[in-house]
């Protein structure tokens, strides 16, 4: 009996490329996701809560582009990993590096021409450093587009190497720009060169498809009739995720915007821990969608792994919350009672991108509307209600949780249309 325990966890678990793919991604990128919190804890123990404040919120502003360019790589993750073409697969590769330079080159110029606006907007202490949000930005695009590739192609190996060696670069940078006396200026000088390391690490593996003469150019009607959904996702997660760090620097003071990012920070912990489930998730659900096969099974695993994620570091948060701020310096202990709020926004907010790039996955790309309706309203909330840092996270944990419950009410239905559709065919 036991044995065949031992044997059915093996086959049905253990050598589940989900299981596989997400137990090398979770160890890859939490180790990565550390880093950035350590980034962040030497930040703020060494400008202090308003100046750490500044370089969180620019920081917010590449974590705003990052998630757009993270969606926009959906669409390559699916063509990619729907294609079994060698020559097809290296004319999306050439195609998604070609659209990502000149994406990056715009909105890098736009931040050129409009960084001082940003920086009075946001009152920061050292407006040039917004000038280094541009290349940091550029070289993201270029970066993430890679990711995206290597994501569809299941080179979770290749993924992993190229985040650790931008966390690591940036870790060693920070500390030396630091000790120079560069402050904010030198957070954003180290993430710029870290980010602009890593895409050349993660262009390495790719080198044999963007030299491929031979590349069939794909069809670009169909990527960008599906890339639009995508990249509305994109703006609705990223608006879901920071908007309220945005309005608390606008609305209150430094010190307090200052706590509030730090808060975020940590709360961020369940919605990065819980995110290579959905990086998995997502190329394995459209391959299977793709070819005709059963792909439930997946994301029920999806579900599971990452309610265990999210529900184990909320549990921390609500009993032990000193010992999490505590890293962040003794000034943040002050939010010790909120901290388990931040960590319960996020979660949903983790179960909530589970659930759409499912959806996406499958070509359900109508939820989308969802998720645009919660970002506005999520908007509207904290600028009508903003009396306390408390009542701004309840506003975004309201949104969030309407928006959780949808996509639940809709499942049900489009699992009844897919058994329909499959005995349609089986017909």
């Amino acid at each position: 009996m036991l044995n065949r325990a031992v044997v059915l966890i093996r086959e049905k678990i253990i050598t589940n490329p989900l299981f596989s793919g997400s137990v090398l991604m979770l160890l890859g990128t939490n180790v990565y996701h550390a880093g950035q919190f350590l980034f962040h804890i030497i930040a703020g123990r060494v400008l202090g809560k308003a100046q750490y404040g500044d370089l969180a919120v620019l920081m917010n502003i590449l974590g705003i582009f990052a998630l757009v360019q993270i969606s926009l790589g959906l669409t390559v993750v699916k063509f990619i990993a729907s294609e079994r073409d060698e020559k097809k697969v290296s004319g999306l590769v050439k195609w998604a590096l070609n659209w990502s330079t000149v994406f990056g080159l715009i909105i890098a110029i736009f931040i050129l021409v409009s960084a001082n606006f940003i920086s009075d907007f946001l009152n920061l202490s050292q407006s040039q450093a917004t000038y280094y949000l541009a290349p940091v930005i550029f070289f993201y695009s270029l970066v993430s587009i890679t990711r995206s590739i290597l994501q569809g192609m299941l080179k979770f190996g290749w993924y992993v190497v190229g985040v650790l060696s931008e966390v690591g670069v940036k870790l060693i940078l920070v500390m030396i720009f630091f000790t120079a006396g560069y402050a904010v200026v030198g957070g954003m000088l180290a993430v710029s060169i870290a980010v602009a390391l890593s895409f050349l690490v993660g262009l390495f593996p790719l080198r044999k498809y963007f030299l491929n003469k031979k590349a069939h150019s794909p069809n670009s009607n169909s990527l960008f009739k599906y890339s639009i959904p995508a990249f509305l996702q994109g703006i609705a997660l990223t608006s879901m995720y920071s908007t309220d760090l945005f309005l608390v620097k606008h609305y209150f003071s430094p010190e307090t915007a200052g706590l509030y990012a730090g808060l975020t920070k940590l709360g961020s912990i369940v919605f990065f821990a819980a995110f290579p489930i959905a990086h998995v998730m997502f190329p394995l659900i459209a391959k299977r969608h793709s070819h005709g096969e059963s792909y439930h099974s997946i994301f029920y695993l999806s579900l599971l792994l990452t309610a265990g994620i999210a529900g184990i570091i909320i549990l921390f948060y609500l009993v032990t919350p000193k010992v999490f701020l505590s890293v962040l310096g003794s000034g943040f202990l002050e939010g010790s009672s909120m901290l388990w709020w931040f960590g319960l926004f996020m979660g949903l907010l983790s179960f909530a991108m589970l659930f759409i790039q499912f959806y996406l996955s499958i070509g359900k790309t109508f939820v989308v509307g969802y998720f645009i309706a919660a970002a506005f309203l999520q908007i509207t909330l904290i600028v009508l209600f903003h009396n306390n840092l408390l009542q701004v996270v309840q506003m975004s944990i309201l949104s969030v949780a309407l928006l959780v419950i949808c996509l639940l009410v809709y499942f049900p239905y489009h699992a009844a249309v897919n058994k329909k559709c499959v005995k349609n065919l089986s017909l």
